[in-house]
């Protein structure tokens, strides 16, 4: 079968409506037979009782009908309506002109005033005949049977029939036609939204349009709106890795300009070779923090929810071990089973990052803390995480620095400066909030929204 969706539609529609007519035809047909065979055994009857009104019995016992019937038909040779009147031997008595030639009747054995109807086939005719027994009485009281039969040719309600027939499927092919052509004609309009989202998929492939209109219909609606957003992530992250790229080459060009410098002196001082390492070292916290700002995926219109929870305990898990010396006390608190739709890597590095800090900064104890956020007119839903220590925290007037890249508040602790701003580079890239205030236990709180 074909791979259009319009033909298939049509196709099986078209079964239907077929298997539809076919039948309707099927059961009109049967029905006006059923008609026609009702209508010619009432006729059968009603010529019976027109020849038992005229049919007297005389004084010597003998049956008395008239020459000629009511009905003209019996009084035509080979007319197809023919009348018989035997005696209770057997023996024919009467017969209308209608039936000259024509005596081949065979009797049943009837009680007074039983009907009886059955199908004969004569010289390749076929024929329907009407039994009767009836008993006539005269003025003197005698009585006598007599049998009479009424036969009729099939051929006249035959040719109603198959004329009706003719001009039935006549009609419903005429209706078959018509109903295809105006069903193809309203799948065709009902199917113009989807050829409306193909032709401005391709102007958006050919830079034509920025995104998709939402004139497709309510049915349509929400595709329209998650094939926008796949096409805005995947915009955000090409731009994402453009910047990317644009700000490692920048970064990188004054460091490789001072150490093209140093390599043209020859011979380096020791002042030189400590240039030399600083400037090495910029150059490696650059290559890592652009990496790493490349490599977060960002908000995912189709990302699989992640459980919070079980991350948070492996990372802390994981920094219990690396941070055993100072027997920190951590306080989880989590709503059950929250989950948000978040790559894990971009998971990881967000918390990894923040409890990392807390671990080296804390003295005693920290806590991490996360609950989910319903609607209101002030904000969005979401998830909200909150990660404090009772570190000595940091300054306000140090804060905005240490979010920058390579900023390190204390140059006496390990690392290169870029934990925070990676986790704020993934809470932009979730269109998140990411904010820090003084926190409870005395230290720096760090508080993530990241909205559904």
């Amino acid at each position: 079968m074909t791979s259009s969706i319009q033909s298939r539609l049509i196709v099986s529609a078209s079964v239907v409506l077929f298997c539809f007519l076919g039948l309707a035809g099927a059961a009109l047909d049967t029905a006006y037979q059923k008609g026609a065979k009702n209508a010619l055994y009432e006729r059968l009857q009603i010529h019976l009782y027109s020849i038992l009104a005229n049919a007297e019995l005389s004084n010597n016992g003998k049956l008395i009908l008239p020459s000629k019937p009511a009905e003209p038909r019996f009084s035509q040779v080979d007319s197809g309506l023919y009348a018989y009147v035997f005696d209770d031997n057997g023996q024919l008595v009467w017969r209308s002109h209608s039936s000259a030639g024509q005596v081949d009747v065979v009797l049943n054995d009837l009680t007074p005033g039983e009907k009886f109807f059955k199908q004969q086939k004569k010289a390749g005719e076929l024929a329907v005949e009407l039994h009767y027994k009836v008993i006539l009485e005269n003025a003197n009281g005698q009585s006598k049977p007599f049998q009479l039969v009424i036969r009729e040719s099939t051929r006249g309600s035959d040719s109603q029939v198959a004329g009706f027939r003719t001009v039935l499927w006549q009609w419903l092919g005429g209706i078959a036609f018509i109903l295809l052509i105006v069903q193809f004609l309203i799948l065709r309009q009902s199917l113009e939204p989807l050829r409306k989202i193909v032709q401005d998929l391709n102007e958006i492939r050919l830079a034509e349009r920025d995104h998709l209109d939402n004139q497709y219909g309510e049915e349509l609606k929400d595709i329209a709106d998650t094939l926008n957003k796949l096409i805005d992530n995947e915009r955000m992250h090409l731009r994402r890795y453009r910047n990317t790229l644009a700000d490692l080459a920048h970064s990188l060009k004054t460091p490789l300009s001072v150490l093209m410098g140093l390599y043209g002196q020859g011979d380096l001082s020791r002042k030189d070779m400590g240039v030399f390492k600083s400037h090495t070292l910029q150059m490696r916290q650059l290559v890592d923090y652009q990496l790493h700002k490349a490599a977060v995926k960002g908000h995912q219109t189709m990302a699989k929810q992640v459980e919070l929870e079980p991350i948070v305990q492996q990372i802390i898990g994981s920094l219990h071990k690396v941070y055993k010396h100072k027997h920190l006390k951590v306080d989880v608190k989590f709503d059950e089973h929250i989950k948000y739709s978040i790559e894990k890597g971009d998971l990881f590095e967000l918390l990894g990052n923040l409890l990392d800090n807390a671990f080296n900064w804390a003295k005693t104890e920290l806590s991490v803390s996360a609950k989910v956020v319903k609607e209101s007119i002030d904000s969005p839903s979401g998830v909200q995480i909150i990660i404090e220590d009772d570190g000595p925290g940091i300054a306000a007037d140090d804060l905005a620095s240490a979010l920058q890249r390579g900023i390190k508040v204390d140059e006496s602790m390990a690392g290169n400066g870029i934990g925070l701003a990676i986790v704020n580079e993934v809470v932009d890239s979730y269109r998140g909030t990411f904010r820090s205030e003084q926190g409870g236990l005395g230290g720096q709180r760090w508080l993530i929204f990241l909205p559904t």
